[in-house]
């Protein structure tokens, strides 16, 4: 149960600790307002400046519908062995969109070969839409891109052009340094460019020059003239508005396309957003008119080779008819003929047949040479699967071209398309084979069906038949001229009634377009949070690294010796507050201590205090004196001892000269009573250290101190020591043996937390007697009740400090005699 409450205890502290280190955390955040002030409006300053120097950027959208089957006419149905379509997929219209190839296409076709820009005060402004001047490349020569070419207009028709700049080429690092005078449509010709600039009806000369405002033209407010341009690479302009347009499917339900592009000149982006749109339509209408094209130029060729047939068959038999004088065959020659007709018309399929499925045996694994293959249903194959396996491979080729322009080699996309052409192509190679070993078996037997009639053919009379065979070939040609005819029509058709599988359902335009930027509001909030993060990262960092004690519960937190009590911030400019100002709040700081310490032992005789500091300027001569005042004016003799040999001070204070003190007792030069020096401050006298002796410790340890302490005794009440730093000379842990209570002085805000831990290691050892710690120059923080703090936060309001005589420090120690 005992265990149970230490535990609640335990638990409880640490919630304390944990609540004053928060509380002081934010006092510390508190107390440094100004500084959040400060950086708060650098911050909104500099956010504002940030937004008025920040190009303005607008959002630019558009939509496309895509539909399932927009071909116009079913062509499917109305002609059965044409089959150009198929069903559309949405993620192929995207991937096609997103393209390298259609960003590119669109910028050769708006022609953004040169960019200008007119220099502004705090931006540059984009003249797209609004150029004053055009640069016109001489024989479409190329000129170097990435080179900012300066256009100053001098006069109506002259300016000056100014290169200034460097730039790595494949030829190395090539510095550019041109000013020179030209006249507009003047041509300017160097090793890197060739072209000249012709003014536009936008182009008005202003003579800005104010010779009254010398700052103004300096900074070029007033400049109207300033130009500049470069010559574009159409390819990294393609791949920057391509990475820049967002394309995204509008919903899961709805088949259509958003697209959205951010630019800092609306016109531009709405400019090439439309022609990315066109492009886009124009490519899916080529695709789809690609079949039909390949069929129309196939029939083509096949009929310019016909047609001469035809004719020469046609002449031969009208010849034959009218020579021989015969106009009708017998009934026995017309069923030969009819015969004959029909085989031969199947072996005209046969043999196209057979010639298409070997011309596919050698195209299929090359994906140019398949789209330039006409649909089987025009070679008379009419085999449903054998045309979906042609159209799938056909796009499939497509989407891996497409593809490629935007996925990587190793993208799983592209692998997953690579899969599927290897297994069509397994699939199609498998299913030509087995046609065309059919093909050929039926050309073999329609060969050997066409000899048996010959055989028969062969017992009509020879007139009949030449006329026959003259007839035959003539209605074979016929028919097949017939056949091709009706197949381009097809075609042709087929190919007019032909409309994209999208359509733009809202185009780009100036109504649906939004300022996305700069955001003045919201960088103005960010710079104020910027400005304000910055003085708290500061003081959190400081907070975190500072090692210094900044409180007395901190100091009593850490500290296993006994707290004497806080002196208060000295804001008076005096040595000695608790006489010049002793209804202040400091003065009562110490007469707080004088009663802890009258208090402490009751001790037999004179009460010896060393008052220590581990460091220099922690405020230890100060106490020391303020002290022996305070004591003094209790009616108690007291004697303020000078014991830092090594860097003396208190004889600065009482303005004395070193000539005689501590160090001269000590090594037998002067006797006690000589050292002795007296104020007009009743009951109080000093011992400076006197010279600055070669071996201070070794003299303060020599015995010779033992017996100044002896005689002391003898004539004061309290003999107070004024030591050196002890972290830094043995000196005062030697004097502190002679001491009754040892008094460690430390500062809020520069004494560091380590130093408690040296004062309880000095407790621990047992090596001085009645340790103790005084928290000097404390500040009230709002977080504590150290008796120091609350005396300098409220001794203004309960200490009266305005009948305070300012010259009674003047008139107790100016003039002092030795006794």
């Amino acid at each position: 149960m005992k265990n149970m409450h230490n535990a609640n205890d335990l638990m409880e502290l640490l919630q304390q600790d944990r609540n004053v280190g928060i509380k002081e955390f934010i006092h510390r955040i508190f107390t440094k307002w100004h500084w959040f002030a400060l950086f708060g409006i650098f911050g909104l300053i500099g956010g504002y400046f940030m937004s008025k120097s920040t190009p303005a950027t607008y959002k630019v959208t558009g939509s496309i519908l895509v539909t399932d089957d927009s071909k116009g006419m079913d062509i499917n149905n109305i002609f059965d062995g044409v089959d150009l379509g198929g069903k559309t997929n949405i993620d192929n219209h995207i991937l096609t969109l997103k393209s390298y190839i259609m960003s590119h296409q669109a910028m050769t076709n708006l022609g953004w070969n040169v960019s200008f820009y007119k220099k502004g005060f705090l931006k540059d402004e984009s003249l797209y839409g609004n150029v004053p001047f055009k640069v016109i490349p001489i024989n479409n020569s190329q000129n170097i891109t990435g080179i900012k070419i300066n256009v100053k207009p001098i006069s109506d028709n002259q300016f000056l052009l100014i290169i200034n700049q460097e730039k790595e080429t494949d030829e190395g690092l090539v510095s550019f340094d041109v000013r020179e005078k030209l006249t507009f449509g003047q041509i300017y010709s160097d090793k890197y460019f060739n072209f000249y600039v012709e003014k536009t009806d936008n182009f008005k000369y202003k003579n800005t020059v104010d010779n009254s405002n010398f700052i103004s033209n300096i900074l070029s407010i007033n400049n109207e003239n300033n130009y500049y341009f470069y010559f574009n690479n159409i390819s990294n302009l393609s791949k920057i508005y391509k990475n820049k347009t967002n394309i995204s499917l509008a919903t899961k339900a709805a088949k259509g396309i958003m697209l959205s592009l951010i630019d800092n000149n609306k016109q531009r982006a709405i400019d090439y957003l439309n022609e990315l749109m066109r492009v886009y339509l124009a490519y899916g209408l080529n695709n789809k008119n690609r079949t039909s094209e390949n069929t129309v130029r196939f029939i083509d060729g096949q009929l310019v080779q016909l047609v001469d047939s035809l004719n020469i068959t046609g002449k031969n038999f009208t010849d034959f008819r009218s020579r021989n004088g015969i106009v009708n065959l017998s009934q026995e020659g017309g069923l030969i003929v009819e015969k004959l007709k029909e085989l031969e018309s199947e072996k005209a399929v046969a043999e196209r047949s057979v010639e298409y499925f070997e011309n596919l045996q050698d195209y299929m694994g090359n994906s140019d040479q398949v789209k330039l293959m006409v649909a089987p249903s025009v070679a008379g194959i009419a085999d449903p699967g054998l045309n979906a396996q042609v159209l799938k491979l056909s796009e499939l080729y497509s989407k891996r071209t497409n593809l490629s322009f935007v996925a990587k080699e190793k993208n799983p996309s592209l692998l997953m398309v690579e899969d599927e052409i290897k297994a069509t192509l397994k699939s199609l190679e498998e299913n030509l084979r087995n046609l065309l070993a059919n093909a050929k078996l039926d050309l073999k037997s329609l060969n050997r069906r066409i000899s048996m009639i010959n055989i028969e053919l062969a017992g009509l009379p020879k007139t009949e038949q030449e006329l026959i065979n003259i007839k035959r070939r003539f209605d074979l040609n016929n028919e097949l001229y017939t056949f091709l005819l009706q197949k381009r029509a097809e075609a042709a058709i087929t190919k007019a009634s032909n409309v994209p599988d999208a359509q733009i359902l809202d185009p780009a335009c100036l109504d649906t377009t939004e300022q996305v930027g700069p955001r003045t509001q919201l960088n103005i909030l960010f710079g104020i949070i910027l400005g304000l993060a910055i003085p708290f990262i500061f003081i959190l960092l400081w907070d975190y690294f500072d090692e210094s004690i900044r409180s007395k519960e901190e100091l009593e937190k850490y500290s296993k010796v006994r707290y004497f009590g806080s002196i208060a911030h000295n804001k008076y400019k005096s040595e000695t507050p608790v006489i010049d100002n002793p209804r202040s709040g400091i003065a009562e700081n110490f007469r707080g201590l004088r009663y802890k310490l009258h208090n402490m032992n009751k001790l037999n005789g004179s009460k010896i205090i060393a008052v220590h500091s581990m460091f220099p300027n922690e405020g230890k001569t100060f106490n020391a004196l303020n002290l022996a005042s305070i004591m003094a004016l209790e009616n108690k003799k007291v004697l303020l001892v000078g014991c830092d040999l090594r860097k003396p001070r208190l004889h600065k204070i009482f303005d004395h000269k070193n000539e005689n003190g501590l160090s001269t007792f000590l090594v037998g030069h002067h006797q006690f009573h000589e050292i002795i020096s007296s104020t007009l401050l009743k009951n109080l006298n000093y011992v400076n250290s006197g010279p600055i002796p070669h071996n201070p410790s070794e003299l303060i340890g020599n015995g010779e101190f033992k017996d100044f302490i002896n005689k002391a005794q003898e004539s004061f009440d309290y003999i107070i020591l004024d030591n050196a730093p002890v972290a830094l000379v043995t000196d005062g842990m030697i004097i502190g043996t002679h001491a009754h209570v040892n008094m460690f002085v430390l500062r809020q805000d520069y004494s560091k937390k380590n130093q408690i831990k040296y004062i309880n290691q000095i407790k621990e050892e047992n090596s001085l007697k009645q340790i103790g710690i005084i928290l000097n120059d404390s500040m009230y923080n709002g977080y504590g009740n150290s008796y120091g703090n609350y005396g300098y936060s409220y001794g203004n309001e309960y200490y009266n400090d305005k009948h305070i005589n300012k010259g009674l420090k003047n008139r107790i120690f100016r003039g002092f005699s030795k006794s």
